[in-house]
């Protein structure tokens, strides 16, 4: 096997358990979504954005490695 496929089988299930202990770790003081006050909700709105980007980011190179 080479380098890519061994990164790929190890690096799936480390990010899977950090994204779930991050959420975990978040997910214990949230309130409902009608409960925030709107500096909290723009926060929230921008973490998710930012979330996208990465994992559109991630996409990109990941499919770059693999076509080239």
């Amino acid at each position: 096997m080479n380098e890519f496929v061994i990164g790929f089988v190890i690096g799936i299930p480390i990010g899977t358990s950090l994204g779930i202990a991050i959420e975990i770790a978040i997910g214990i003081q949230q309130k409902p979504w009608s409960e925030l006050s709107y500096k909290e909700k723009k926060m929230r709105k921008n973490a998710i954005i930012l979330g996208m980007i990465t994992l559109l980011l991630g996409i990109i190179v990941f499919m770059w490695l693999v076509l080239t």
